[in-house]
């Protein structure tokens, strides 16, 4: 791990996705634009108005010789900004949260208040971080599969009728009506493990949905994903082990099992989406394999 007292990056790309934080974004980042520039950093800031935008923004940034991209929005923003980084060297990544989890920027430590976030882009340190690949896409935080890939992919085509964490736990709740365990194949440095899951997050930060401590061992730089595999078990028990996730209290149940691996191959009965990132990945069979310290970071200061 790279830790400095200040970081030396002095012109940055700020990337904003307008609807995040319910229309709250474009307010934190242009005060993050004037922060910066009058503490004599230089830089330009630059509106989504699609999927892909922040992707193909900051590609173009990079091939422009800049250095330094800020991400202003949620995980889904980041994640299409950091497949834009991954592989270029003397990048690094600022984050201003502002999305429904903020999952990764919490794992950094980084606060969701914006002017405590803003401190941290110009008083952080250089941190790299682990990414995850399955071919040629990058995340950074957790894959999903089974029942959360499924609630996943309910909050970000159905929409509900809260925000942020509570959207989660609604979707999670009304999914249970309607889901059906798959049988799957798990292949890892652990094993293998063959029969029905209810789900198997894979994960390099610890949690998702905003602080739901799916893998609470995870470490984001230690080279390895964490992994929980839970099999089927009743509603009732489902309902119980959610509200435990919130400080990884399932971790001890019988049904649930605790992994590390550096790659983990998914096979599955019926192929099923993967999410990760909260983002539409692909469908199994998939391998998921660790990039380590893959991703350059601001964090906060420890």
């Amino acid at each position: 791990m790279s830790d400095r007292t200040q970081h030396p990056y002095r012109d940055f790309t700020l990337i904003t996705n307008p609807i995040s934080g319910k229309g709250k974004a474009v307010a934190i980042a242009e005060k993050a634009f004037q922060r910066l520039t009058a503490e004599g950093h230089t830089g330009r800031l630059e509106l989504t108005t699609q999927p892909g935008d922040a992707n193909r923004i900051a590609r173009e940034a990079i091939e422009n010789g800049s250095h330094w991209i800020i991400a202003c929005g949620g995980d889904g923003t980041i994640h299409e900004i950091v497949n834009a980084m991954a592989g270029k060297s003397g990048v690094v990544l600022g984050v201003l949260p502002c999305g429904k989890g903020n999952d990764f920027a919490g794992a950094l430590q980084i606060p969701t208040k914006p002017v405590e976030a803003i401190e941290v882009l110009l008083n952080g340190v250089t941190r790299q971080v682990d990414l995850g690949k399955i071919g040629e896409r990058y995340f950074d935080t957790i894959v999903t599969c089974g029942y959360d890939a499924e609630v996943s992919r309910r909050v970000a085509e159905e929409g509900a009728p809260f925000s942020g964490t509570a959207a989660y736990v609604y979707t999670a709740i009304t999914t249970l009506f309607h889901y059906r365990s798959p049988a799957a194949r798990l292949e890892g440095d652990f094993g293998s493990y063959e029969g029905e899951i209810l789900l198997t997050a894979t994960g390099i930060t610890s949690s998702y949905g905003g602080g739901m401590k799916i893998v609470p061992a995870a470490i984001i730089d230690d080279g390895l994903f964490d992994v929980c595999i839970i099999e089927p078990v009743p509603r009732r028990t489902v309902l119980r082990l959610l509200f435990t996730l919130f400080w990884g209290g399932h971790v001890g149940h019988s049904a649930v099992r605790m992994h590390r691996t550096k790659s983990l191959t998914i096979e599955t009965d019926p192929p099923i989406l993967l999410y990760a990132d909260g983002e539409r990945i692909c469908y199994t069979p998939a391998t998921v394999e660790i990039v380590e310290r893959g991703l350059t970071v601001i964090a906060a200061p420890k």
